[in-house]
């Protein structure tokens, strides 16, 4: 199913709103994922998925995520899902159970606009706008855009970035194809519907999905 290679009605408004405003702080951002998500998850694969998750010592994995302050406390989210979004006043990073770390970086050099044109202009429409679960998911999305303005250091890598490619290579191949036939049809109907805001099992399972397996 091809993917909609364009942003969304939803962050074209965003853009024309704050495009040209300058950022005054960025940080990462990471929540673990739901636990029930998790348990559907090792549903599709049989129970392997929990039995590698404990062989190599994952107790949590996480989706991440960019929160961006401008200059009139305005807050911004930046994300992959199953398809690029971005959400006004986001408050994930008061919340108990997320973990976000400021990126150092001059203030006010980047607008809104730079951070989320200039990523797409570096690396092609193809691997900015569409989802893959086993090489395109949150984390090579934010490293993506991270390194386009230098900012993806040591630190930022290890609060990032879960290499986890041992365990996909363990799973039942049936998996990978399951979960991308999932987050295509999610993704497929956020598209036609203009991207809206759905908080539903469905789409949870996409964000898992395409949060946890990554191919370098």
């Amino acid at each position: 199913m091809k993917g909609k290679l364009d942003f969304s009605n939803k962050i074209k408004k965003i853009l024309k709103k704050y495009g040209n405003e300058k950022i005054l702080s960025i940080r990462a951002g990471r929540r673990p994922i739901n636990n029930m998500v998790e348990k559907a998850f090792n549903i599709i694969s049989l129970g392997k998925w929990e039995k590698l998750r404990k062989k190599y010592y994952y107790d949590k994995l996480f989706h991440l995520f960019l929160v961006l302050t401008l200059n009139d406390g305005t807050k911004l989210s930046f994300e992959k899902n199953d398809i690029v979004n971005m959400e006004e006043n986001d408050s994930r990073c008061s919340l108990k159970n997320v973990d976000c770390i400021e990126l150092e970086y001059d203030q006010n050099s980047i607008s809104v606009n730079d951070l989320v044109k200039k990523p797409l202009n570096r690396i092609g429409k193809n691997d900015y706008f569409i989802y893959d679960p086993f090489k395109l998911n949150c984390q090579i999305f934010i490293k993506s855009v991270l390194e386009t303005f230098g900012l993806y250091d040591n630190n930022t890598k290890n609060f990032v970035y879960q290499d986890i490619k041992d365990i996909v290579k363990e799973l039942p191949f049936y998996v990978k194809w399951t979960s991308k036939a999932i987050t295509d049809t999610t993704a497929f109907g956020k598209k036609i519907s203009g991207a809206g805001h759905q908080n539903n099992d469905i789409e949870e399972i996409s964000k898992f999905v395409l949060d946890i397996f990554n191919q370098k």
